[in-house]
Formats: C-alpha cells, sequence, structure tokens
C-alpha cells in the first residue's frame, strides 16, 4: 500500500503526538509499505524554527525509507488562544496544499489533535479519491472545554460540528483507548468503524540504559533517589500536586523530584520552587527522544499523573508505556483505565489524583522497599513487550488499512 500521514507533530518534534506516527510510520514501510508524511516545519517546544525551514512554504525530507513533507507553519514562543490557531489553521492550509502534490497513495491516516488535521485528512482524501482514516488521540473540543483551553461558546458549537461531521465522513475511526469508542458512537451514529490503536512503545529502543549512570554525574544525581516526571508541563498534568508532595517530603536530603520537559505550566511551576525554595526539584528542557530511555533508567521511580476530572477515565498516557518498559515502577495518580492496566501488569502503585500526600507516601514506599522497586519494575516490562510493544499495534494497523483498501494496482 501507498499510504499518507498527516500529522502536527513528527520526528524530531517530542512527546506523544510525535512518538506515536514516527514510529507507527516507520513500522508500516518496514512491513514492505510505502509511507509519505506530512508535518509541520519543527518548532515544538520551542516555537522557534531552524534556519532551513525560514521563508519557505515547503520542504522534501528523507527519514530512513519514510518521504517527509514539511510545510509551513505561522510559529510562536507564548502560545495564547489566538497564536495557538494561527499555529493550527496555518498548518491545515499549508498541509492541504501539500497534499495535492504528494504522489499517488491509497489511503490518507490524519492524527487528532490538534482537529485541524482531521478535516485535512478529509479534504485531500476526498480530493485525491483516497480513504480517510481519522486517528483520535484525545476527545476534542471536549478536552479543551474541560482544561479551560476553549471557553468561547460558538467556537465550541463550531467545533463540536466539525468533530461530528468527521466522524460521519471517515472511513475508519481508530482509537487509542477503548473508553473513546462509547463516546464517539454516541456524538456520530457510527458504530461499525471505529478499531483500537493504542499508543505503545518502541521495546527495542526503550530498554534498561547502563549509561544511565554518566546521566547521573551529568546532573549531579549521584546517591540519589530519583522520582521523574517527563513530557508535557500542561493544564492537564496536575504537576501542582507533585510540587506539593515534594515539598511534605523536604526532609529526605536524597529524594529529588526531576521534571523534564515544556508546557504551559512551567513558569508558574518554577515560580512555586523558588517561592518555596524546593532545592531538590530539578527542571530540565525537553529531551530528544532518542535520549529518553537513560534518562528514566536513571530514575528509581516514574510519576504518571492528571488531573482529578472524569475525562481523564478514559487516559492511557504513552510515556507509563516508556516508564514501565524501562523497568521502572510507577507511582500512577489517575483513576479508571490506566489504573486498571497498572493493577493488571502489577506494575506500580496507584493513588488518588491530586493527592499530595498518596503521591508523597507511594514515594516513601518505594524509597525504602528496594525489592518492591525491582519487582514492580520487571513486571512492568514484561507486560509491555507482550502487549504493548510498536511493533504489534503497527501490525493491527496494517490489517486494518489492508481491510480497507483491499488489493489496490499499487500492490502490485
Amino acid at each position: 500500500m501507498k499510504i499518507l500521514f498527516i500529522t502536527q507533530y513528527f520526528h524530531p518534534e517530542v512527546g506523544a503526538a510525535s512518538a506515536r506516527i514516527t514510529d507507527l510510520a516507520k513500522e508500516l514501510a518496514s512491513l514492505g509499505h510505502c509511507v509519505t508524511v506530512v508535518a509541520e516545519f519543527p518548532n515544538y517546544p520551542t516555537g522557534k524554527l531552524a534556519k532551513e525551514y525560514r521563508w519557505r512554504l515547503h520542504r522534501w525530507e528523507k527519514l530512513g525509507p519514510l518521504h517527509i513533507l514539511r510545510t509551513f507553519v505561522i510559529v510562536s514562543k507564548r502560545r495564547n488562544f489566538f497564536q495557538r490557531m494561527a499555529l493550527y489553521i496555518s498548518f491545515m492550509c499549508s498541509s492541504i496544499l501539500g497534499g495535492l502534490f504528494v504522489p499517488r497513495f491509497d489511503v490518507v491516516i490524519a492524527t487528532s489533535p490538534p482537529l485541524f488535521v482531521g478535516l485535512c485528512g478529509y479534504i485531500v482524501g476526498r480530493l485525491r479519491g483516497a480513504k480517510f482514516v481519522f486517528d483520535v488521540r484525545d476527545l476534542w473540543p471536549e478536552s479543551a472545554v474541560v482544561l479551560g483551553e476553549l471557553k468561547n461558546r460558538w467556537a465550541r458549537r463550531l467545533a463540536e460540528r466539525l468533530e461530528r461531521m468527521l466522524y460521519r465522513k471517515a472511513d475508519r475511526i481508530t482509537v487509542v483507548v477503548p473508553g473513546f469508542r462509547s463516546k464517539i458512537e454516541a456524538r456520530s451514529g457510527q458504530k461499525n468503524k471505529i478499531e483500537e490503536i493504542t499508543n505503545g512503545v518502541d521495546a527495542e529502543v526503550f530498554v534498561p540504559d547502563v549509561r544511565a549512570d554518566l546521566h547521573r554525574k551529568r546532573w549531579n544525581l549521584e546517591d540519589k533517589f530519583v522520582v521523574l516526571f517527563s513530557g508535557n508541563h500542561g493544564l492537564a498534568q496536575g504537576l501542582f500536586s507533585v510540587m506539593e508532595a515534594a515539598e511534605s517530603l523536604r526532609d529526605y536530603r536524597d529524594i529529588v523530584f526531576l521534571f523534564v520537559g515544556e508546557g504551559v505550566e512551567k513558569e508558574a511551576l518554577l515560580r512555586r520552587k523558588w517561592e518555596r525554595s524546593l532545592d531538590r526539584t530539578i527542571f530540565l528542557e525537553a529531551q530528544p527522544h532518542s535520549r529518553m530511555p537513560s534518562i528514566i533508567s536513571m530514575s528509581d521511580v516514574c510519576l504518571v499523573p492528571l488531573k482529578k476530572n472524569d475525562l481523564f477515565r478514559n487516559a492511557l498516557p504513552s510515556k507509563m508505556f516508556e516508564y514501565m518498559v524501562c523497568g521502572r515502577p510507577i507511582i500512577l495518580s489517575i483513576r479508571g483505565e490506566a489504573e486498571i492496566l497498572i493493577r493488571e501488569a502489577k506494575a506500580g502503585i496507584p493513588v488518588e489524583p491530586e493527592n499530595a500526600g498518596e503521591i508523597a507516601g507511594a514515594v516513601l514506599k518505594l524509597y525504602t522497599e528496594k525489592s518492591l522497586r525491582r519487582t514492580l519494575g520487571g513486571n512492568g516490562r514484561e507486560y509491555v513487550v507482550q502487549k504493548f510493544s510498536r511493533k504489534q499495534i503497527a501490525q493491527k494497523l496494517e490489517g486494518l488499512l489492508t481491510g480497507l483498501c483491499g488489493r489496490r494496482e499499487s500492490d502490485l
């Protein structure tokens, strides 16, 4: 098959969205398919363009077997609502234009959020006579409304109408967690075209890394008990409860909380650090995805928090799989499907979301029980390798696409 992905975020950008599509595209190419990706000029999370992308509308690149068409976006460092809309809409326009000039393809997979990418996929697929697969990583605009990012009533109604239209027009809908299925069915009336293509991890890349000690030396973390959070420092993560937990443990001089990444809440978190003199909370900028196995491996415990909201009962954050496959025990402050998974895998300690006392208690339990850390970490790696390797997930997606497209002339 000839497959086109349209995604706002792609390698070398960091984050779950970029990792998901980058890995799936590579795996599908390794299975013998011709894969092209339309993605924005790389700018996340810095909001800056490298010089090779300035004053250009597009740029063709190669990433191994992948053909990459980078397209124009309006970027900014500080992203308020209007700046985000400029980013999303500029990519929507440039990616639709770019999609018209991509060599022939059988199917287009558009991943959301942003929801506008779904509209790109529908338009490009319709104009080029290709099947349209709508990949739903989060329920937008619902999540934006709950987090206070989308407050305008008319904008919300318009987004909801666009969401329902894309569900109806898609030839297939893929969801990252089972809980999305019932909500999409209720909103669209579509029941027979929804498939689960979960998040996962490349189990051959994310392995316990012997180079972890080098990172401990680099950041003066030798002989420290490292509690790691990596990823988006956003509104959804509820990281102030983690800061409160760190404050309650300040008398334990060898316990360090390490935050790796960027996000809209990072400046406020840094202010809290200085206001409360939390000198054993360390904040690092976002790291290349290739470096994360070593950073995870140097930690003793990994945190997977989200705010206390029913919206997140369906969440399965991809960082959870990366932590588990690196053999690290999890402290999970999410209710719902993630808690069910962690209990089934026997890979961590679930606690109440945004409960600083329970987070601190779980940290202390793992701090004092080394054998428990080893057992939970080993259980997690075994579970993910068996059920959530990206290779297995890509094979499932391949089966879906083959069933949708059948045997095309492009296969001959």
